[in-house]
């Protein structure tokens, strides 16, 4: 086993290839820190940005739905008012028919009446 590699998983999803005759030293490892404060930094600044992309989508989403919620409303307004209308023409011709019985009575009445005279 004289020669060998090692692949290391980074933080940022990249793999580093480590071999045998690489020597790691105290200043590698400051860059290295250097490098990973600065990744961490990048990656938390991507995160905040998708997660604020996520939430602006998330705004739109809910102001398409409430444009879409209103639009609806102002459907169903529009039927409802047909249905009013309907409603007091149906009343109107009922209260029509209502008053015409009335007088169909009456005149069945006064001819009830003359015919027993």
């Amino acid at each position: 086993m004289e020669n060998y590699e090692i692949n290391i998983l980074r933080r940022n999803g990249n793999w580093k290839k480590v071999k045998q005759d690489d020597l790691v030293t105290s200043d590698d490892n400051e860059n290295n820190k250097t490098e990973q404060k600065q990744e961490e930094f990048e990656n938390l600044d991507d995160d905040f940005r998708f997660y604020l992309n996520q939430v602006n989508s998330i705004i739109n989403k809910l102001e398409n739905l409430e444009k879409e919620k209103n639009n609806l409303k102002n459907q169903l307004k529009i039927y409802e008012q047909e249905f009013i209308s309907k409603k007091t023409d149906t009343q109107n011709k009922i209260d029509q028919m209502t008053h015409e019985r009335e007088i169909i009575d009456k005149t069945i009445n006064i001819i009830k009446s003359l015919k027993s005279f």
